[in-house]
């Protein structure tokens, strides 16, 4: 017994040794290339004479090649097949044609050694950080000419299930024929490595698995198109664009199809046909429509599918707006050729962008996606400003440089949200959005003083009049509360108040959902100025907002309302930021948002129109 394990564990350092002789080049190149593929297969197929029983018109023969003709660019493939011992290997990264190859030399004959087969299957994976599945087709049965030979393959295959359990493989196992009850089998592979077992009683059902296994278990994107039935069928499918590296159609089904043609203009077309699967592979399209016609002596019964590869890079870049302190930034996506993908159906909301962690709208032009958003930086410290001016060395030259420029990170994400479309390259970016920094003018304090000195004085004298006039007349006293006060906008000369606003309390602390309130500011407003929050008070919102008092209102030309934010919050129209202690004309059908951080509120005030019913006398 120790000589047939030593013997066996020599056979299987030699195939080790030659698949990786025979891969030596392939991996050379990978090394120096990037990596598309996230997942490496390998089909391991039972040769056994038993298996001819169960497959006589030798359908997993036909499942594998429709298998290897399907496979996306980013799945590679390997494949081993056993009998008394491994028979043949193929490394992962074979092609269509070598898995071909391999296939036409291969009978169902001798006995099931699944200990030697799973072994050099498990010995083919790479190692790399891709998904590894395994796929073992058999008719279940462990069996070697002799009990010893049976139990010693049954111990290997119990061993290195075990292996690919500890190495991340899952094992799927495609039971063909009735379930054997007794004896050694290959079931627990399954289950042992959280794979799955599927029965498959009838191998003629086994081409459904070749979309099941895309589609499915291995979530690539792909849309059923259609049917092909009878002995004279027609199909044409419409590709969503001609920016994609390859697409592929699969028709998988009863069919006898020596008589097809496929009409499509293309840089290459391979049509690849076994007796339950045609894969149709058209690389780089140049029309978007692919007509496809078969005839048949028998009754066909296809279902047609389709999945298309696109290949893209990112690229991005930004302005940045000082006044309202806003980037535009531009994500360019482009294929190997230097083509933008948004100028084919991505356009039409195939994509969708994420900003900073958060989904954003974007617009579309000049072949690039554009999205705004406010970055702000507050000012430097005057005082490390004049500290590092009096340093007078390049360390402080160095820091009031980096006083005059800030730059935040843009964290930029793309998805597509394409039904058949799959997508390789990068899906993530960041930009360095510079933002320039105003630097404060340094305090003039002799200006200031002589300022200050001149209101004492002018101060004094308006106190003494007042003193020396108090005996002589009463006078009237207004409570004001200075704190919140602002001093009176004068209107401007022959405007007055028309229109109504409309208030909408977007968001407030309490979470209340407050109706929205509207004012005739034509019929009840008789002062020259208002405030925000004038406006709440007169709505009966009962908002406690810092700074609403600060916010003024007053009539404009063109029947327009001036605004002036001179309190912290933000005010927004449309996407522009207004600077505080400027003016800005709102025009009727038009909104101000306002955001109070502090209180975590949000108000929108819509400025609209009077309709003839709602014109009216003043108060």
């Amino acid at each position: 017994m120790k000589k047939t394990i030593q013997k066996r564990k020599i056979q299987s350092f030699a195939i080790a040794m030659l698949l990786l002789i025979s891969a030596q080049a392939r991996i050379a190149v990978c090394a120096q290339e990037e990596q598309k593929q996230s997942r490496e297969v390998i089909v391991v197929m039972d040769c056994s004479k038993s298996m001819e029983d169960v497959d006589s018109q030798y359908l997993v023969y036909d499942f594998v090649r429709g298998l290897a003709a399907s496979l996306p660019m980013n799945c590679e493939m390997g494949f081993v097949a056993y009998n008394n011992e491994v028979c043949a290997a193929l490394p992962v990264g074979s092609s269509y044609a070598e898995i071909d190859q391999a296939l036409d030399g291969l009978q169902y004959r001798q006995y099931g050694n699944a200990g030697a087969g799973l072994e050099a299957a498990v010995a083919l994976f790479r190692g790399s950080q891709t998904e590894k599945s395994m796929i073992l087709i058999s008719d279940g049965e462990i069996m070697m000419d002799t009990d010893q030979g049976t139990e010693e393959s049954a111990s290997a295959f119990s061993q290195t299930v075990s292996a690919a359990r500890n190495k991340g493989i899952e094992i799927d196992v495609l039971a063909i024929g009735e379930k054997i009850q007794e004896g050694c089998t290959v079931y627990a592979a399954a289950d042992e490595t959280g794979g799955s077992l599927y029965e498959i009683v009838d191998p003629g059902s086994l081409y459904g698995y070749v979309g099941r296994y895309l589609f499915e278990e291995w979530g690539y994107r792909g849309s059923h198109i259609g049917k092909m039935d009878g002995t004279n069928a027609e199909l044409t499918v419409s590709l969503p664009d001609c920016m994609m590296e390859r697409a592929k159609i699969l028709l998988t089904g009863a069919q006898q199809n020596e008589n097809m043609t496929v009409h499509c203009e293309a840089g290459r077309i391979d049509v690849l046909k076994g007796k339950k699967y045609t894969v149709v592979d058209v690389t780089a399209p140049v029309s978007r429509d692919v007509r496809i016609q078969m005839d048949s002596d028998q009754a066909m019964q296809i279902d047609a599918y389709l999945f298309a590869e696109y290949e893209f890079s990112v690229s991005t870049g930004h302005t940045y707006a000082a006044d309202t302190q806003t980037a535009r930034i531009w994500v360019d996506i482009r294929d190997p050729i230097g083509d933008s993908l948004l100028d084919g159906h991505l356009a039409d909301g195939g994509m969708e962008l994420y900003l900073d962690g958060e989904k954003a709208d974007y617009t579309v032009s000049e072949g690039k996606a554009w999205v705004d958003k406010t970055y702000m930086q507050d000012n430097p410290d005057p005082a490390e400003v004049r500290a590092g001016s009096r340093i007078g060395t390049q360390q402080a030259e160095t820091q009031q440089t980096e006083t005059q420029r800030k730059t935040q990170t843009a964290r930029i994400e793309v998805r597509f949200a394409d039904p058949v479309g799959n997508y390789y390259g990068m899906h993530s970016a960041q930009e360095e959005i510079l933002i320039p920094v105003q630097e404060e003018p340094e305090t003039d304090w002799f200006f200031w003083s002589v300022i200050t000195v001149f209101i004492i004085a002018v101060t004094a004298l308006f106190c003494i009049s007042y003193v020396r006039r108090r005996k002589d007349r009463t006078m009237r006293r207004q409570m004001v509360d200075m704190g919140t006060a602002e001093p009176m906008e004068k209107a401007v000369p022959g405007s007055d108040f028309t229109g109504k606003i409309v208030v909408y309390v977007i968001r407030n602390k309490n979470e209340i959902d407050y109706p929205p309130e509207s004012i005739n500011l034509f019929a009840r407003c008789r002062r020259e100025s208002i405030t925000l929050e004038w406006i709440l008070d007169t709505c009966n919102l009962p908002l406690d907002l810092k700074g609403a008092e600060k916010i003024l209102f007053k009539p404009g030309e063109d029947r327009s309302l001036v605004i002036k934010n001179n309190s912290k919050a933000s005010v927004l129209i449309g996407r522009a930021l207004l600077t505080r202690g400027q003016s800005y004309n709102l025009y009727y059908h038009e909104k101000v948002t306002f955001i109070f951080d502090q209180e975590d509120a949000e108000i929108e005030v819509h400025y609209k129109d009077l309709t003839p019913n709602e014109r009216g006398g003043r108060e």
